[in-house]
């Protein structure tokens, strides 16, 4: 039984390096499917013949379609657009999920279902990535531009195989993984890749503290602790949906979430930041994750007085936070103001 006309499909990118573990994963979230649901499975591998759709496929009550002989993330794209699309109108699936080969980059696919022609048919979930942490360290990690895209654009990370590795190196990689921004919704440590299901519906990407607002600027209290409502700047703050505070004992910390389509001028940022940087008496970290352009996001980080910028894979929209030191004396108005001046545009895609 296929979904209501009414409701999108979900869509899932199971994403990681080759050998972590992606098809047992996919064959642990079978063995936990709601049997009313419809799921398609897309696989895609590297190899001339498809071996993954073939141990797939003894799953009952799933689709399986492979891909196979060229990767989606690019030299497949158009054939994956046509096959996702027939799909979807002759299928009307509840659920797909892809499995692009571990060489493939999942912010290329990401680009090609925010396209139109999937706006009102697929409601992008959770974004998984897959480590084998027993071939994995920080070292590689932060060596491997593929590996950085691979986790920029996760939100859930499953630390594969652990009882190949020695638990100080899972512990690093982990230790690791927590201090990246925008967050992780969570982080697994696992040796099958067993998780439970309610992970894939999350909204990608999900975030605990700082989450779409059905009312633009509205403060939303975290764990019912009652937060000091930010002030009313009057600065406009084009396509920003999310705009709130969070204290905690000695610091605070000040969120804001801009829509996707908004465009930002990142020598306008540098410079943003490098205010902040001037203020070590106030601020005691700060980043953001911008889009730069039609389609790279720029991620910034003030630590230690320091500003760093690069380039990220994450796609999903654009964020700002800063951490201040309690009874700071932070001018919230110019930094609005500086923001405000840093959107180029606001154009949809």
């Amino acid at each position: 039984m296929g979904k209501s006309p009414s409701r999108k499909c979900a869509l899932n990118l199971i994403s990681g390096q080759l050998g972590a573990g992606k098809t047992t994963f996919l064959r642990q979230l079978l063995t936990q499917k709601p049997p009313q649901e419809h799921w398609v499975i897309l696989v895609n591998e590297f190899g001339a013949v498809g071996i993954d759709g073939a141990i797939l496929s003894e799953q009952s009550h799933t689709q399986i379609q492979q891909i196979p002989g060229g990767c989606i993330c690019c030299t497949s794209k158009d054939e994956l657009t046509t096959t996702v699309l027939s799909i979807l109108d002759i299928q009307t699936p509840d659920r797909i999920l892809i499995e692009p080969t571990g060489l493939g980059e999942p912010q290329n696919l990401l680009d090609i279902f925010l396209a139109p022609v999937f706006e009102n048919q697929l409601e992008i979930q959770t974004l998984f990535t897959l480590f084998d942490v027993s071939e994995t360290d920080v070292q590689e990690i932060k060596r491997l531009s593929i590996l950085q895209s691979l986790i920029s654009m996760a939100d859930v990370i499953i630390l594969n195989k652990t009882d190949l590795a020695a638990s100080e190196k899972v512990q690093s990689v982990q230790s690791y993984l927590e201090t990246l921004y925008p967050p992780k919704t969570a982080i697994f440590t696992t040796q099958q890749a067993v998780i439970d299901n309610h992970h894939l519906e999350h909204s990608h990407f999900y975030s605990a503290q700082f989450t779409r607002q059905e009312t633009p600027f509205k403060l939303v209290a975290a764990e019912a602790v009652p937060q000091p409502p930010l002030p009313d700047t009057g600065v406009l703050l084009t396509g920003c949906h999310t705009r709130q505070s969070h204290q905690n004992l000695n610091t605070q910390a000040i969120g804001w979430v801009f829509d996707h389509q908004v465009q930002f001028d990142w020598k306008t940022l540098q410079s943003l930041f490098g205010l902040l940087a001037k203020t070590p008496s106030v601020i005691l970290r700060a980043k953001g994750v911008f889009r730069v352009g039609d389609t790279p996001r720029m991620l910034f980080q003030l630590v230690n007085q320091t500003v760093s910028r690069e380039l990220i894979a994450y796609r999903k929209d654009s964020r700002v936070e800063i951490l201040l030191k309690a009874n700071h004396d932070f001018d919230l108005v110019e930094f609005e103001q500086h923001l405000a001046a840093s959107i180029t545009s606001h154009s949809a895609t």
